[in-house]
C-alpha cells in the first residue's frame, strides 16, 4: 500500500536459542549480497529462544541478543534494550506429560517453568516505528501476566505477539 518492497522473514530458534544470532546475520549477510534486496526493508518474526537469565554458553541471553540485533542497525518492537522480565512464555510440565523429567508440582511451576522473554518482531531502526505492540496469552487480545499456559482455551506455549509499524519518512 505504501509502495515499501519488504522482506519478511520468520524464524523458529532452536532450543537454546544459540542459533537466533546467526541465522540473522545469515539473513542480513544474504539481503547485503543481493542487488534486488538491497532496497527491501526487513521485518522478522522470531521465536528468538532466549532467556532472562541464560545459562553462559549454553543458552542465549535476552540482553545480549538485543545488543546484537542493533549492531545491525536493527530494533525490535521491544526496542533496543528488552526488558528481561518481559515474558512471552510461561509453562512447565506436568505429570500427565510423556517428559517426566521435566515435570513439577504446580506449587514450583514458575521456578521450574519456562518463563522467559523469547518472541521478537525486529526491523530497521531508519525504516518504522513501532505504534504499538501487544501480547496475548487468551485469545481474547489480553495478556495475564503470571498465568501458566497453554491452556484449554489457548493451546499454545508461547503468546501471540503483534505490533504495528509505521514507515517513516527517508530524510
Amino acid at each position: 500500500r505504501d509502495g515499501i518492497p519488504f522482506v519478511i522473514t520468520s524464524f523458529h530458534g532452536d532450543t537454546n536459542g544459540l542459533a537466533t544470532k546467526p541465522v540473522l546475520s545469515a539473513v542480513i549477510k544474504a539481503m547485503a549480497s543481493d542487488s534486488t534486496l538491497m532496497t527491501h526493508k526487513l521485518v522478522f518474526g522470531l521465536d528468538a529462544n532466549t532467556y532472562e537469565k541464560a545459562k553462559p554458553g549454553k543458552q542465549q541471553d535476552v540482553l545480549d541478543w538485543g545488543e546484537h540485533y542493533v549492531s545491525y542497525d536493527l530494533t525490535s518492537c521491544w526496542g533496543d534494550v528488552p526488558n528481561p522480565s518481559n515474558y512471552t512464555t510461561f509453562n512447565s510440565r506436568t505429570y500427565l506429560q510423556t517428559q517426566l523429567n521435566k515435570a513439577c508440582k504446580k506449587s514450583d511451576k514458575r521456578g521450574n517453568g519456562d518463563v522467559n522473554p523469547k518472541d521478537f518482531i525486529l526491523f530497521g531502526k531508519g525504516d518504522f516505528k513501532v505504534s504499538r505492540t501487544w501480547k496475548d496469552n487468551t485469545g481474547e487480545n489480553k495478556y495475564i501476566e503470571d498465568m501458566a499456559f497453554p491452556t484449554l482455551k489457548f493451546p499454545s506455549d508461547h503468546g501471540i505477539l503483534a505490533t504495528v509499524l509505521e514507515p517513516i519518512a527517508p530524510s
